[in-house]
């Protein structure tokens, strides 16, 4: 396999980890939203169980923003594809044509 097609394939497996961690993110998100605020309810009931519904939550937040911060880092391309860099890339070149080329130089608009 070329070093194109690898990196193809690194590329699309990058954006699949990316889309499945954001998933994971909005699920842990949903689920902190669900379990904290009625963990605290409980809490102020005076109920056992709402410590470990806040503890949950607590820590589905948590998980939220670690897998937000991991999706954002996994989607970052790389600086540059596999190769040699071209190191004349923006050096001018003279004309191959012997004839030489049609030249603008030195003229101005309305001029003869």
């Amino acid at each position: 396999m070329s070093a194109h097609m690898q990196e193809f394939d690194r590329v699309i497996r990058r954006k699949a980890r990316s889309r499945l961690l954001i998933v994971a993110a909005v699920i842990a998100g949903v689920s902190a939203w669900a379990v904290l605020p009625f963990g605290i309810v409980q809490l102020t009931r005076g109920d056992a169980a709402g410590w470990a519904l806040v503890i949950a939550g607590a820590a589905l937040v948590a998980a939220c923003a670690a897998t937000i911060v991991a999706a954002v880092r996994s989607r970052v391309v790389p600086p540059s594809l596999p190769g040699k860099a071209n190191s004349a890339f923006d050096e001018p070149r003279p004309s191959k044509n012997p004839d030489g080329g049609y030249s603008t130089a030195g003229m101005r608009i309305g001029s003869y």
